[in-house]
């Protein structure tokens, strides 16, 4: 089977992660740990199919500021080239994660990300598309915007269902801005959805998270491949629903796991693996991702040889 080329389109941050071990005793000034990265869940999910050695293009928008320029120099070092613009409107978009104890916050400012043109992403998809082996993933944040959701249908259409399409319908919060019915509407175009636990019962508007899965496949007709974090993940097609425990290890960072594991299973089935097996796949390579910090780890990078760092 000849390798697909993988299109993303996705959110593209500076992402910082403030480890608090304590409150400061004065409540104003304490020593942290502070680390920068490169995040987004476009950029993530292309950073991982780099990490499995996919060639992979990726469709985003950065602003014309210092962290735009860092975030290309990124890409460049990595291989992945990028297909999407810059914006002097806005600025780069940035998260920060702040973690205390077992309290997690996380801040997001969307900055350029909100800038995407919906006829730039329609002629994006299609060039996708039209390709002999193309894999498209779409986060459901580029789908906030009506016009985008709008580019993805006309896309798929052109498009048929000759290639792959996966979407990840993003948070809760995300979701809840489109609305129900806008992301039930946006699914129905792809041949994957891939949510967690949380997004999957809140979508279904069910409790359980099988039973959230089996409802979502009949309002789509999309495979539904859930995320159940340590617990592992679920794969519901038809009838069938397979479960796929998880890996026990020590988890050092989660964020950016569930794009890990987005990109293993798409590239796994692109090698033309059975869906019960990219699971498998998907499970281990990000119960991998969490043992290392930050969001996009160096330790998994691809060097320009070719092999993966040591």
């Amino acid at each position: 089977m000849s390798v697909a080329a993988f299109f993303v389109a996705g959110d593209l941050n500076l992402d910082t992660t403030t480890v608090v071990p304590a409150p400061a005793p004065s409540g104003k000034e304490t020593q942290a740990r502070i680390a920068l990265s490169f995040g987004g869940q476009g950029g993530n999910v292309a950073f991982f199919l780099h990490c499995l050695g996919e060639p992979v293009r990726l469709f985003g928008m950065l602003g014309n500021d210092p962290a735009g320029d860092l975030y290309l120099e990124h890409l460049a070092r990595l291989g992945i080239a990028y297909a999407g613009g810059r914006t002097d409107q806005l600025p780069t978009g940035m998260v920060s994660v702040v973690q205390q104890g077992d309290a997690y916050h996380m801040y997001r400012q969307r900055g350029a990300n909100n800038a995407i043109p919906a006829e730039s992403l329609e002629r994006a998809l299609r060039d996708a598309l039209a390709g002999e082996a193309a894999v498209v993933f779409i986060s459901g944040y580029t789908l906030l915007d009506k016009g985008c959701r709008e580019a993805l249908a006309a896309a798929a259409a052109s498009a048929g269902r000759r290639q792959v399409i996966a979407m990840d319908p993003a948070s809760i919060d995300a979701m809840s801005v489109i609305g129900r019915p806008g992301v039930l509407g946006a699914a129905r175009v792809c041949t994957y959805l891939l949510p967690n636990d949380e997004e999957a019962c809140w979508l279904a508007r069910e409790q359980d998270a099988e039973a959230a899965a089996r409802a979502l496949h009949h309002l789509t007709g999309a495979i539904i491949a859930l995320k159940l974090g340590a617990r592992g993940a679920l794969l519901c097609a038809g009838d069938t629903v397979t479960h796929m425990q998880g890996v026990p290890v020590e988890a050092l960072d989660v964020t950016g796991a569930g794009d890990s594991f987005s990109a293993a299973f798409l590239s796994a089935h692109a090698h033309g693996l059975s869906d019960a097996d990219a699971l498998r796949r998907a499970v281990l390579f990000s119960s991998r991702k969490v043992q290392f910090a930050g969001t996009q780890p160096a330790e998994m990078a691809i060097t320009p040889s070719g092999t993966e760092r040591p």
